[in-house]
């Protein structure tokens, strides 16, 4: 093994004299702001769906410019928008509740809000997808037999809508695991920030890179075979239906 592999694994072992355990606890908060977010998301995206087929006007209005603005604005841009404004206006609140009070913004927090609003965005134009797929004539079967809109809805739409919806949330669950790259700028030591901090310091930044690419492959990789496998969860029983088999 070459002199140059072996500082290479030195700097990516354990201990005080390798980086692997600041790179573990960097994948660490990537996962856990990923994981802390798309739930957010997802129930966003409903709410922000149903706002735009609102009988209300003002509330359509208000649900489709939410979309635009943050379909629009580039991802990087709302980060630092609503981290450094929310700072000002916590900054503004304490100073009158608390006179010589300081308070800060978490970085966790403002990523988790900031990556929430842009997925739901797109999360939005998943559900009216799905809903369209589902089609209203399995509402209108319900409602003749009796159900609640709330039982039609738990019953019959939502284990149809969950189908057609598990691939553009996929989709969305990618996009959110590399947006979460973005939260470095704002000093939270995720894994793109840990690596950065590695390059600074060792000077080997072909190594770290490629570490930490080969690393969000791997997440990638992984969620999609997760994704397969709940495509194919949530298809049974369908599946035998739509061919006749049933």
């Amino acid at each position: 093994m070459g002199h140059g592999t072996m500082e290479w694994l030195a700097l990516l072992s354990f201990g005080d004299k390798g980086w692997g355990d600041e790179l573990l606890r960097g994948l660490g908060v990537t996962l856990a702001l990923s994981l802390a977010t798309f739930p957010v998301a997802v129930v966003l995206s409903f709410l922000i769906h149903w706002a735009r087929v609102s009988r209300l006007g003002p509330i359509r209005v208000a649900a489709r410019a939410y979309t635009t603005v943050f379909k629009t604005l580039p991802e990087i841009l709302t980060l630092l928008i609503l981290y450094y404004q929310s700072q000002a206006l916590v900054d503004w609140v304490s100073a009158r509740l608390v006179p010589g009070g300081s308070l800060s913004v978490s970085p966790f927090i403002a990523g988790m809000i900031a990556l929430s609003l842009v997925i739901s965005a797109y999360g939005s134009e998943v559900v009216r997808a799905a809903l369209n797929a589902v089609g209203r004539g399995q509402t209108e079967a319900a409602k003749s037999l009796g159900l609640s809109r709330p039982r039609t809805f738990q019953k019959v739409i939502l284990p149809q809508l969950w189908r057609h919806a598990i691939p553009g949330f996929g989709n969305l669950w990618v996009i959110l695991l590399k947006d979460t790259s973005l939260v470095s700028i704002i000093a939270l030591s995720d894994l793109v920030h840990v690596a950065a901090l590695a390059i600074n310091t060792t000077r080997e930044p072909f190594l770290f890179y490629l570490l930490i690419g080969a690393i969000y492959i791997l997440l990638v990789v992984l969620s999609s075979h997760l994704q397969k496998a709940l495509e194919r969860r949530a298809s049974r029983g369908f599946t035998r239906l739509e061919t006749g088999d049933a």
